[in-house]
């Protein structure tokens, strides 16, 4: 089946057959194949699945889950077996009529059912799913379903680590040209769904975001998402590859819809994507096995790149942080564009052209502060950094003359002088990391102007309290749009129009 451009499915999972028809009317100009997922139908439903194809207007897979693999069917297999008999009954030879693909588990055979599907053009997807992990044998999991030239192997695994994406990767660049389907599940996998097609993957599954129906599988971009900020339709094989590297609360972050954005508005034929990894090691694998052009990277890789650069920025060197690599032919380079970003948001923000005779407090000594004490030292602040750890909080410190102390009731009298700006530039608070207030045992008098560089959640905990006192405050978009500007200077060699970002 050919489509105009790479295919994306939709994944249907409502209860009813209307429920997921009205799901088609809404993504109807998105995607060009919709799976139902047989599986979550209510009982009432499960045996009229004949004529959904015709009413859905688009080419349909059916797929009927069993728990072990993933899904919601419990009934046993002499029901399934009925359900998908009863959908695939030919009574038209208009293809438009029947569905256009079956999902089969690689243990399924029915010879009745294989043979009406090869009569009349249903194309068997022959899958496999490990939902608990991934085989240590992927040859030995792929070949039962690469068996019969006409069908399409799938497999669907978990990664459980950046190490075991990268071995998918690896593995999938070595299986001969065919169609397939080769899907890493969870929040570990999410790239391999991003990269669907510069992976070899025949189409790619997305769910309903927004129409009321769940996730088909973990892992799932909403159609929009892979459409509208992963660029499925403009970016292909060819296309320049860059990632964020960090923590795996990057994938609530904002820079892919930043610099994607930027990318279609500029003409560039490229592609920015989050590639979660607990180790810098890990991730910087996994950027060359994909030729990767370049990355961002945030917490907690920031430091631990430095090893690992053949070269380095100035900004670089003196902060002791880096948040950005070109890929050159001697290597890594590394760059800083955040002292740059927050010296730029913060400036705005207090209405100044320079930090001079401000009396700053910096909470945190970190990748981030790191580079937020470069940029208040250059423009003039005094400063004190509070740190849980108090030796790192002293090391920081005493590279700009600046002065240093604990992160709790101890430094309350110091913080009341050193109040005229507070930046939090620790990951407390953060979206799907560890919630509080840094600042707890300090009380706001209103007359303190408050920066947190975290900008998801838009209102920490510090950040609603200082408000609710009567304080000025700021989160950290603006800083991530500003620093995020200096990355694509690097990366494009062209300094982006102010409106992009």
């Amino acid at each position: 089946m050919a489509f105009e451009s790479y295919p994306v499915c939709l994944c249907l999972t409502g209860k009813t057959l209307a429920a997921n028809l009205a799901a088609v009317d809404a993504h109807r100009s998105q995607v060009d194949l919709i799976e139902l997922r047989a599986d979550c139908l209510d009982p009432s439903e499960k045996f009229i699945l004949r004529s959904f194809p015709e009413r859905a207007g688009l080419p349909c897979i059916l797929t009927v889950r069993r728990r072990s693999d993933g899904g919601f069917f419990e009934d046993g297999e002499g029901v399934r077996l009925v359900m998908i008999a009863k959908a695939l009954t030919y009574a038209r030879a208009d293809a438009s009529a029947n569905f256009a693909y079956v999902d089969l588990e690689s243990d399924f055979h029915m010879t009745a059912i294989e043979e009406a599907c090869r009569t009349f053009g249903t194309r068997i997807i022959r899958s496999r799913h490990y939902i608990e992990g991934m085989p240590e044998d992927l040859d030995a999991a792929w070949e039962p379903l690469a068996q019969e030239e006409d069908e399409i192997p799938k497999l669907a695994v978990t990664p459980r680590s950046a190490s075991d994406l990268g071995r998918l990767i690896a593995w999938n660049a070595t299986l001969p040209k065919r169609e397939r389907l080769v899907i890493g599940m969870g929040e570990y996998g999410v790239p391999s769904r991003i990269l669907a097609q510069q992976l070899g993957s025949l189409f790619c599954y997305t769910s309903a975001g927004g129409a009321g129906l769940p996730i088909a599988a973990p892992g799932h971009l909403s159609a929009s998402t892979y459409i509208n900020t992963y660029r499925a339709k403009e970016t292909g094989p060819a296309s320049s590859l860059y990632a964020l590297l960090g923590g795996m609360s990057i994938l609530n972050s904002l820079s892919p819809q930043l610099h994607n954005a930027a990318f279609r508005a500029m003409g560039k034929d490229a592609l920015f994507f989050p590639m979660p990894s607990a180790s810098i090691e890990e991730a910087l694998r996994n950027m060359e096995l994909l030729g990767a052009k370049g990355a961002a990277i945030t917490v907690p890789l920031k430091e631990d790149v430095l090893p690992y650069l053949a070269s380095v920025s100035t900004d670089v060197q003196r902060i002791g942080a880096c948040n950005t690599l070109i890929a050159t032919e001697k290597g890594w380079a590394g760059y800083n564009t955040d002292a740059d970003g927050f010296e730029r948001s913060a400036l705005e923000f207090l209405g100044r052209e320079d930090f001079k005779g401000l009396r700053v407090t910096l909470i945190g000594a970190g990748g981030a502060a790191k580079s937020v004490a470069l940029s208040l030292s250059r423009k003039g602040a005094e400063c004190v950094i509070l740190n849980r750890t108090i030796s790192v909080a002293r090391q920081l410190a005493r590279k700009y003359g600046f002065i240093w102390g604990p992160l709790d009731d101890r430094a309350l009298d110091i913080v009341s002088k050193y109040s005229d700006l507070i930046v939090q530039a620790t990951s407390v608070g953060m979206a799907g990391g560890v919630q509080g207030d840094p600042l707890e045992f300090y009380e706001f008098s209103g007359k303190e102007r408050v920066f947190d560089l975290i900008y998801k959640p838009e209102k920490t905990a510090l950040l609603a309290r200082a408000e609710a006192a009567g304080c000025q405050t700021m989160n950290g978009y603006k800083m991530l749009r500003y620093q995020a500007s200096g990355q694509y200077k690097l990366w494009m060699s062209e300094i982006p129009p102010r409106d992009l970002y």
